[in-house]
């Protein structure tokens, strides 16, 4: 299983847990929360309409149920609010009377009606009679009860006959109550309307089947008369005792302000468990492999060099600990070869300085007498110095990208003729043939300085290693889309083991062979450099005893 799919697979898990889990619990605590906040709300209304309409039952009016509203606002932390029971009209807005914000209002209302029921006795025959009584004497006990009210007295109602209510009062005085009375008293009084409204519910009773008929219709099942007239008596009670009695009102509480959060952590702690558990997982069982490749990459930057991470398994971990294991062992190569060409370079320098040095003390002691024959080797000695000097800061500037290329168009076969011309001399000195065999309008684009100092050095290869008497052969021709210029002598070759070699710095395939004629060893390695920044290949076939051929490979233009 790869890399990916296990972490996908994981995170999956773990998301799929914690969704499943958070809506559960959110779910769940959201009906707790509504059902709990629905009943705490309802008992509250419930209390609260208890005390209102207690305040109607005593004092027979709701002129002074603002200051008691205000106190349970002020008690509970609600917005109180009562309304008629239509809404037309506003009673009581206790965030209004304080100048607060209008926080939001549940949907919720709770009806209050501080009117008694009429409480009828069974089949007395006189309910016509105590209706109109008990009519008459709420109105008068309502009206005295307002009276004290606005007195400023706190007067009580007592449940008695009937359901009606008998104001109390104790501390009231005695001129004020007989005034509350005789005012009362000398109210104007409806008996004529309210008899008119009870004899309407004697004089519309029932329909009703008489006792063993029979009819096409269904029976079903009728109400019954004395039930029916109670219910009729009461409604025209409530009905004509509302003209002087508190009106029935609505009541609306403003919703709770504090929520409580210890669900919702308990929730997110009981969500947050599988997601740290698979963040563990994940560090513990996949992220271990980084880890391991985390602490090898910092040894390696401290310069522990041959630090490698196990590779385990075939996912993308074990291909990224495979591509550290391949740069750590380039980078080691890289680092090698660099000792090994410092090395190579003060080995280079040493002998021509310690033979500069051994001719300079010789001089000085007297031991050797200073001639041109010193002085010419002398002067060949700083020679070599200063070839291997410039072909090292050649090399250098080519390898870091900041060699100088003024490229144009160049005739691969004038170039030619121009290295066989400059390199005949030293040919010839060992008797050795140059020749040159290049088709025409063979074109590439170049820096010709630069490409002859390439050809230039497979050449003075190729006629180091000819034999006498053999020719060195520079030839160029198209092949597809390139030029091909080809350097072939017909020397021992190279063996197979050393050809790859070749183009190392300071490698020489005769060790034997000395500073002088051996060259500095950096001559192939510059050519390739050379090549590959003209955006061409360099290569080489060669056969052992029957010689060898440097290629050249260039894009025309």
């Amino acid at each position: 299983m790869t890399f990916r799919i296990r972490v996908f697979a994981l995170v999956a898990v773990v998301v799929l847990l914690a969704a499943g889990a958070s809506t559960y619990l959110t779910f769940t605590l959201a009906e707790n929360a509504v059902t709990a906040s629905a009943t705490a709300q309802q008992q509250l209304m419930r209390q609260i309409a208890e005390e209102v309409t207690r305040y109607g039952r005593d004092h027979g009016t709701w002129e002074g149920v603002a200051e008691l509203a205000a106190g349970i606002a002020h008690r509970t932390g609600r917005r109180i609010r009562l309304d008629t029971q239509d809404g037309a009209v506003g009673v009581v807005d206790t965030a209004v009377l304080a100048g607060e914000p209008v926080t939001p209002m549940t949907k919720l209302t709770f009806p209050i009606d501080a009117r008694p029921q009429l409480d009828l006795p069974q089949a007395s025959g006189q309910e016509r009679e105590i209706t109109l009584q008990a009519i008459e004497e709420y109105r008068q006990e309502i009206r005295f009860a307002a009276c004290l009210s606005r007195a400023g007295m706190q007067p009580q109602a007592v449940t008695t006959h009937y359901g009606l209510p008998l104001i109390t009062h104790t501390i009231a005085p005695p001129d004020l109550v007989a005034e509350c009375r005789t005012g009362t008293a000398s109210q104007p009084r409806s008996i004529t309307r309210d008899r008119e409204e009870v004899g309407r519910c004697f004089d519309t009773p029932a329909e009703k089947t008489a006792p063993g008929s029979r009819s096409a219709a269904p029976r079903t099942l009728e109400p019954d008369p004395a039930q029916h007239l109670r219910t009729c008596l009461r409604e025209v009670f409530l009905t004509r005792i509302g003209i002087v009695g508190p009106e029935p009102l609505r009541l609306a509480v403003s919703s709770e302000d504090g929520i409580d959060t210890t669900p919702i952590m308990l929730a997110f702690s009981v969500v947050a468990v599988p997601i740290v558990l698979g963040s563990l997982l994940l560090s513990r069982h996949v992220l271990r492999p980084i880890q391991r490749l985390t602490v090898a990459t910092r040894r390696f930057g401290e310069g522990s060099l041959d630090q490698r991470v196990a590779v385990q398994g075939g996912d993308e971990l074990a291909q990224l600990a495979v591509t550290f294991n391949g740069m750590a062992d380039s980078l080691q190569h890289a680092e090698e070869q660099q000792r090994r060409m410092i090395a190579d370079i003060a080995h280079e320098l040493r002998t021509p300085l310690a033979n500069v040095r051994a001719y300079l003390e010789a001089l000085e002691d007297g031991l050797v007498s200073a001639d041109e024959t010193l002085f010419r080797s002398l002067h060949e000695e700083t020679m070599l110095q200063q070839r291997i000097i410039d072909d090292l800061q050649t090399l250098a500037l080519a390898e870091a990208g900041a060699l100088a290329y003024d490229r144009s168009t160049v005739d691969v076969g004038e170039l030619l003729d121009s290295c066989r011309a400059a390199h005949q001399p030293a040919a010839a000195a060992v008797a050795v043939e140059l020749a040159v065999a290049a088709g025409p309008a063979l074109l590439v684009h170049a820096d010709a300085g630069r490409l002859r100092q390439a050809v230039g050095n497979l050449v003075t290869n190729a006629v180091r290693h000819a034999p006498a008497g053999t020719t060195v052969t520079l030839a160029a021709l198209r092949v597809g889309h390139d030029v091909q210029i080809q350097v072939t002598d017909r020397g021992c070759g190279i063996s197979p083991e050393d050809q790859r070699r070749v183009f190392q710095r300071f490698w020489r395939a005769d060790r034997a062979r000395t500073r002088a004629t051996g060259g500095s060893g950096l001559g192939l390695t510059i050519a390739r450099q050379i090549t590959v920044d003209h955006g061409g290949t360099i290569g080489l076939v060669s056969e052992p005893g029957h010689g060898t051929t440097f290629t050249i490979s260039l894009p025309t233009t």
